[in-house]
C-alpha cells in the first residue's frame, strides 16, 4: 500500500512498477506447469501489466534498466498431500529462475513458495511466473487466500 500510494502520488521514481494479485483460486492439474493468472492490480504506474489474457509484465519502450522482480504463490491441495512442486520465474517465454519445493512430508495442504530477482530488462522483454504441484493425492491449486499469491516488479536503476 505505502509503494502504490507512493508510485500515484510520483514520490518515487521506481517506475514502471506494478503488483498484481490472484483474486480466486485457480484451479491446476497436477504435476503440469501452469502460468499463474494474476487477474487484479493493486497498481500498474505504465500499464505495463496486462491482467486479462497473458498475465505478463512487459518492458515499455524507453525504460530499460535492473528491475526487482518479486512472486509469493501459495499452492494448496484439497487432500493435505503436497509432495513437491515450484514457482518460476520466466523470461520472453523461458525459465529464468525456479524456487522448488519439497516438504518433509506429504501431508501438506498449503505451501507458500517466494521468488525474488534482480534482472536487466529492455523494451519488449516480458516477465511471467509458472508454478507447478505434484501431489500424492487430491487436486491442487495457485490459491488466493487473503491475497497471498502475488507478482510484483519495479525498476531501481536505469
Amino acid at each position: 500500500k505505502i509503494i502504490a500510494d507512493s508510485i500515484t502520488s510520483g514520490a518515487i521514481a521506481n517506475t514502471p512498477a506494478f503488483e498484481a494479485y490472484l483474486s480466486s483460486n485457480q484451479s491446476i492439474s497436477d504435476a503440469t506447469e501452469t502460468k499463474v493468472a494474476f487477474n487484479t492490480e493493486r497498481f500498474d504506474s505504465d500499464s505495463a501489466y496486462d491482467n486479462s489474457s497473458n498475465y505478463r509484465f512487459t518492458i515499455p519502450s524507453g525504460k530499460n534498466g535492473k528491475y526487482f522482480i518479486y512472486s509469493n504463490v501459495q499452492v494448496t491441495s484439497s487432500a493435505n498431500s503436497l509432495a513437491s512442486g515450484y514457482i518460476m520465474i520466466k523470461k520472453n517465454g523461458s525459465e529464468y529462475m525456479r524456487n522448488a519445493f519439497n516438504p518433509e512430508n506429504s501431508s501438506m495442504q498449503n505451501f507458500t513458495p517466494t521468488i525474488v530477482s534482480v534482472m536487466d530488462l529492455v523494451a519488449t522483454d516480458y516477465i511471467e511466473i509458472f508454478g507447478l504441484a505434484s501431489l500424492a493425492s487430491g487436486s491442487p491449486s495457485f490459491s488466493a487466500n487473503v491475497k497471498s499469491t502475488f507478482f510484483g516488479a519495479y525498476r531501481i536503476l536505469t
